[in-house]
């Protein structure tokens, strides 16, 4: 404990600036990403009129290759740092290398594509554009998440770091939830639309992610650099049969990874169906940018009282109890479509927005599960496997988002939506209507029972366990 004391004691202090500065990477990240996430997919369907099978096999093999860049881009970190000169910062580099390939990638995808005509020349500027934007958003995402722990020295600081994380994500995506469909309601659903929005979103999270890279600093580069000895290097040595371990034998690990599917997969079908609720059913998609305010507001509210509720319940009950609220109201808004014939928009905008925001806390609160999983595999196993399961933890996310994208593109097809309407104002079919609101209000209310239930009959980290894995790490920092 003394050395460990006196390490510490060697490195900078943690610095307010820095906490603000790391929640600007996902707050930054996040205005580029909503962008893509939430108004690509109709805005090459509808304004662009790409086949729904063209596009859904695009969307397959974009997602396919974002999932094997992760792990790519983290790997290419590593061998970089490890030839270079000592002393050097191992991922604020390529923060900022990202940048210029973010913003330039997505205003070019927006604006290059739509002004060539069609055709196989426009399908291959929006399959190179879309790569060459994700590759910054992956530079920068992987560096951020790996920065938090150059940045933090112990428990104390991984925490705070964390919740900066989920508050930067949270503003994030509640500034661009209220600019994005304001510039396209008065702008129009049009190739100039979406060419200004993709400008101002990537413009202001360029800007953001710039304060991301100018306010962090890697502390502790001791510890990055430091070297092993023969014995500490043959116990911590990776084995292929670790994977299999990990998944046997951690419950936990497992919860999460469950979690992780039906969140960014069942829970994203719906996401993916809501900009054509408030367009095609609603008739207003300024709408959206009040309902993510709604939404952000109350994330913000329960991410300020976390630590407060945290005196009472643990961080997996508070998840529980964020899932079941919103599972309920989402049931209730389920039997609401099916009593009336037209749904009042603002129930739809205040009622939909609390049982979002109450689902996607699950999302932001489980960042603290994953250190936590972390934690109980070491105490299983002796070995922490730390990149090997954020790696599988991430690539649970990337399935999700791999099935999403093209499932909702087809599935938009399959209940009959017809783009043509959609561009002459004329509304769709009733058939069509129905099936976007069961989209909407279904796979989220669906996503929610899973989630609640994979950390209710499978995470198994309870009080004495906790109490065990704490005297475990006492007697081992006493040896």
């Amino acid at each position: 404990m003394a050395s460990e004391a006196k390490t510490q004691s060697t490195v900078p202090k943690l610095k307010f600036k820095n906490v603000i500065g790391y929640g600007c990477g996902d707050a930054g990240g996040v205005i580029t990403l909503y962008m893509v996430a939430m108004y690509m997919s109709r805005y090459l369907q509808v304004t662009l009129q790409v086949n729904p099978a063209i596009l859904a096999t695009m969307l397959l093999v974009w997602n396919v290759w974002d999932t094997v860049n992760d792990p790519l881009m983290g790997t290419l970190m590593d061998i970089t740092y490890a030839k270079a000169k000592p002393g050097k910062d191992k991922f604020r580099p390529w923060i900022l290398l990202s940048i210029p390939f973010i913003v330039i990638g997505m205003i070019a995808f927006y604006g290059i594509p739509a002004r060539l005509g069609g055709g196989i020349p426009m399908l291959i500027a929006l399959f190179i554009l879309k790569i060459i934007y994700e590759g910054g958003y992956t530079m920068m995402n992987i560096g951020m998440g790996s920065l938090l722990g150059a940045m933090s020295t112990n428990d104390t600081e991984r925490a705070t770091l964390a919740s900066a994380r989920g508050m930067g994500s949270t503003v994030g995506g509640m500034v661009a939830g209220f600019v994005i469909p304001q510039v396209l309601a008065r702008v129009g659903e049009t190739t100039d639309g979406y060419f200004v929005a993709a400008v101002i979103a990537a413009c202001l999270g360029g800007f953001i992610i710039f304060l991301h890279y100018a306010l962090t600093v890697e502390r502790n580069k001791a510890a990055q650099q430091k070297v092993q000895t023969a014995e500490e290097k043959a116990a911590s040595k990776f084995k292929l049969s670790d994977i299999w371990g990990i998944f046997a034998h951690n419950r936990a690990f497992l919860a999460l990874v469950l979690h992780s599917i039906s969140i960014t997969a069942v829970q994203a079908l719906g996401q993916g169906a809501t900009l054509y609720m408030y367009a095609d059913v609603l008739g207003d998609i300024g709408l959206q940018g009040y309902a993510s305010i709604l939404s952000s507001v109350l994330m913000i509210t329960i991410l300020l009282s976390a630590p407060l509720l945290t005196k009472k319940w643990d961080l997996v009950g508070i998840i529980r109890f964020c899932l079941i609220v919103g599972a309920a109201m989402y049931g209730v808004m389920l039997v609401y479509s099916l009593m009336v014939t037209e749904m009042n928009a603002w129930f739809f905008v205040i009622w939909q927005s609390i049982a979002a925001g109450m689902v996607t806390m699950s999302v932001q609160m489980q960042w603290g599960l994953v250190a936590e999983s972390i934690d109980y595999n070491e105490y299983l196993t002796g070995k922490r496997n730390e990149g090997t399961i954020y790696g599988f933890f991430s690539l649970s996310r990337r399935i999700g988002s791999t099935i999403t994208g093209s499932l909702t593109v087809l599935l938009i097809a399959a209940i009959g939506y017809n783009p043509e309407l959609a561009n002459t104002g004329m509304q769709q079919a009733a058939g069509t209507i129905t099936g976007i609101k069961w989209m909407v209000i279904g796979f989220p209310l669906l996503a929610a029972l899973l989630s609640f239930l994979s950390f209710t009959f499978i995470w198994n980290i309870n009080k004495d366990i906790r109490d065990k894995m704490t005297a475990w790490k006492l007697g081992k920092t006493a040896e």
